[in-house]
Protein backbone atom coordinates (compact mmCIF):
# COMPACT_ATOMS: atom_id res chain seq x y z
CA UNK A 1 0.00 0.00 0.00
CA UNK A 2 2.58 2.22 0.70
CA UNK A 3 4.92 1.63 -2.11
CA UNK A 4 1.41 2.42 -4.26
CA UNK A 5 0.80 5.80 -2.54
CA UNK A 6 4.77 6.29 -3.43
CA UNK A 7 4.59 5.19 -6.70
CA UNK A 8 1.51 7.51 -7.39
CA UNK A 9 3.27 10.72 -6.03
CA UNK A 10 6.56 10.10 -8.12
CA UNK A 11 4.37 9.90 -11.31
CA UNK A 12 2.70 12.74 -10.64
CA UNK A 13 5.69 14.73 -9.81
CA UNK A 14 7.39 13.32 -13.74
CA UNK A 15 4.29 13.94 -15.39
CA UNK A 16 3.83 17.57 -14.20
CA UNK A 17 7.72 18.87 -14.08
CA UNK A 18 8.81 16.54 -16.99
CA UNK A 19 6.51 18.53 -19.20
CA UNK A 20 8.04 21.46 -20.28
CA UNK A 21 7.02 24.44 -20.66
CA UNK A 22 7.04 25.29 -24.54
CA UNK A 23 8.26 29.46 -25.08
CA UNK A 24 8.91 31.22 -28.61
CA UNK A 25 11.31 33.92 -28.87
CA UNK A 26 11.37 36.40 -31.86
CA UNK A 27 13.70 38.95 -32.40
CA UNK A 28 13.59 42.11 -34.25
CA UNK A 29 15.90 44.91 -35.28
CA UNK A 30 15.37 48.55 -36.87
CA UNK A 31 18.07 50.43 -38.36
CA UNK A 32 21.67 50.06 -39.67
CA UNK A 33 24.35 48.97 -37.08
CA UNK A 34 27.33 51.32 -36.83
CA UNK A 35 31.10 51.02 -35.94
CA UNK A 36 30.72 53.72 -33.22
CA UNK A 37 27.25 52.75 -31.73
CA UNK A 38 27.02 52.98 -27.94
CA UNK A 39 23.48 51.83 -26.20
CA UNK A 40 21.60 54.49 -25.10
CA UNK A 41 18.28 53.30 -23.55
CA UNK A 42 16.51 50.10 -22.86
CA UNK A 43 14.28 48.41 -20.79
CA UNK A 44 12.32 45.12 -20.62
CA UNK A 45 8.70 43.84 -18.82
CA UNK A 46 6.90 40.96 -18.34
CA UNK A 47 2.90 41.68 -18.72
CA UNK A 48 -0.17 39.04 -17.93
CA UNK A 49 -2.82 38.83 -20.22
CA UNK A 50 -6.01 37.15 -19.01
CA UNK A 51 -7.65 36.61 -21.98
CA UNK A 52 -5.62 34.70 -24.48
CA UNK A 53 -7.62 35.07 -27.77
CA UNK A 54 -8.25 39.00 -27.38
CA UNK A 55 -4.69 40.89 -29.06
CA UNK A 56 -2.68 42.63 -26.22
CA UNK A 57 -1.08 45.53 -27.26
CA UNK A 58 2.30 47.63 -25.84
CA UNK A 59 3.62 50.51 -27.05
CA UNK A 60 7.47 52.03 -25.99
CA UNK A 61 9.10 55.19 -26.56
CA UNK A 62 13.07 54.50 -27.48
CA UNK A 63 14.94 57.50 -26.77
CA UNK A 64 18.27 58.83 -27.13
CA UNK A 65 20.74 60.73 -25.14
CA UNK A 66 21.41 64.53 -25.94
CA UNK A 67 23.60 64.99 -28.97
CA UNK A 68 22.71 61.62 -30.26
CA UNK A 69 20.57 59.57 -32.60
CA UNK A 70 19.23 56.57 -32.70
CA UNK A 71 21.38 53.80 -35.01
CA UNK A 72 18.97 50.78 -34.78
CA UNK A 73 17.09 48.94 -32.04
CA UNK A 74 17.03 45.44 -31.34
CA UNK A 75 13.77 43.83 -29.68
CA UNK A 76 13.27 40.79 -28.41
CA UNK A 77 9.36 39.19 -27.62
CA UNK A 78 8.43 35.65 -25.69
CA UNK A 79 5.33 34.31 -25.64
CA UNK A 80 3.76 30.92 -25.19
CA UNK A 81 4.57 28.47 -28.14
CA UNK A 82 1.20 28.86 -29.60
CA UNK A 83 1.13 32.79 -29.13
CA UNK A 84 2.02 35.05 -32.22
CA UNK A 85 3.81 38.55 -32.31
CA UNK A 86 4.08 41.29 -34.05
CA UNK A 87 6.69 44.06 -34.36
CA UNK A 88 5.88 47.77 -36.30
CA UNK A 89 7.42 51.13 -35.96
CA UNK A 90 4.63 53.31 -34.84
CA UNK A 91 6.70 57.17 -35.33
CA UNK A 92 10.32 57.53 -35.55
CA UNK A 93 13.45 55.90 -38.00
CA UNK A 94 16.71 55.30 -37.60
CA UNK A 95 18.58 58.83 -37.69
CA UNK A 96 16.08 60.63 -34.94
CA UNK A 97 15.78 61.03 -31.37
CA UNK A 98 12.93 58.89 -30.37
CA UNK A 99 11.70 55.94 -32.02
CA UNK A 100 8.04 54.68 -30.61
CA UNK A 101 7.59 50.72 -31.65
CA UNK A 102 4.24 48.64 -31.31
CA UNK A 103 4.47 45.36 -30.10
CA UNK A 104 0.92 43.11 -30.74
CA UNK A 105 0.67 39.70 -28.86
CA UNK A 106 -2.28 37.36 -29.59
CA UNK A 107 -2.59 34.11 -28.34
CA UNK A 108 -0.96 34.00 -25.68
CA UNK A 109 -1.86 34.61 -21.98
CA UNK A 110 2.01 36.63 -21.21
CA UNK A 111 4.29 38.53 -22.86
CA UNK A 112 7.82 39.17 -22.06
CA UNK A 113 9.67 42.14 -24.19
CA UNK A 114 13.01 43.70 -23.63
CA UNK A 115 14.87 45.89 -26.06
CA UNK A 116 18.02 48.21 -26.24
CA UNK A 117 18.63 51.34 -28.28
CA UNK A 118 21.62 52.07 -29.92
CA UNK A 119 22.15 55.92 -30.65
CA UNK A 120 25.73 57.41 -32.59
CA UNK A 121 26.69 60.99 -32.47
CA UNK A 122 23.97 62.96 -34.38
CA UNK A 123 27.07 64.90 -37.02
CA UNK A 124 28.38 61.23 -37.92
CA UNK A 125 24.97 59.52 -38.73
CA UNK A 126 24.51 62.76 -40.77
CA UNK A 127 28.16 62.14 -42.83
CA UNK A 128 27.06 58.08 -42.65
CA UNK A 129 22.91 59.19 -44.02
CA UNK A 130 24.83 61.00 -47.12
CA UNK A 131 26.82 58.31 -47.96
CA UNK A 132 24.58 55.31 -48.08
CA UNK A 133 21.55 57.20 -49.53
CA UNK A 134 20.63 54.69 -52.20
CA UNK A 135 17.50 55.02 -54.65
CA UNK A 136 15.82 51.66 -54.31
CA UNK A 137 13.29 50.82 -57.32
CA UNK A 138 10.14 48.30 -56.52
CA UNK A 139 9.47 47.75 -60.20
CA UNK A 140 10.16 44.93 -62.08
CA UNK A 141 11.47 44.63 -65.39
CA UNK A 142 11.21 41.10 -65.92
CA UNK A 143 7.69 40.74 -65.32
CA UNK A 144 6.82 43.39 -67.51
CA UNK A 145 8.85 41.97 -70.65
CA UNK A 146 6.94 38.74 -69.73
CA UNK A 147 3.86 40.11 -70.21
CA UNK A 148 4.69 41.85 -73.52
CA UNK A 149 6.14 38.85 -74.72
CA UNK A 150 3.02 36.82 -73.96
CA UNK A 151 0.69 39.79 -75.34
CA UNK A 152 2.70 39.44 -78.65
CA UNK A 153 2.72 35.65 -79.17
CA UNK A 154 -1.22 36.15 -78.32
CA UNK A 155 -1.60 38.69 -81.34
CA UNK A 156 0.68 36.60 -83.21
CA UNK A 157 -1.41 33.40 -82.91
CA UNK A 158 -4.86 34.76 -82.96
CA UNK A 159 -3.33 36.89 -86.67
CA UNK A 160 -2.30 33.47 -87.61
CA UNK A 161 -6.11 31.92 -87.32
CA UNK A 162 -7.34 34.58 -89.35
CA UNK A 163 -5.09 34.68 -92.42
Amino acid sequence: MMFGHLFLCLSVLTLTLGNPQNFVTKYFKVGIEYDRSLPMSGGSDRLRHRNNYDPFFVTVTASAKRGYVISYIEVSATTARDGDVEFSVVRGKAGEKNLVFHLASNKTDFLTYSYLAYGIREEDYKKMANIITLPMKNISNRLESNLFTGLLLILISIKSIFL
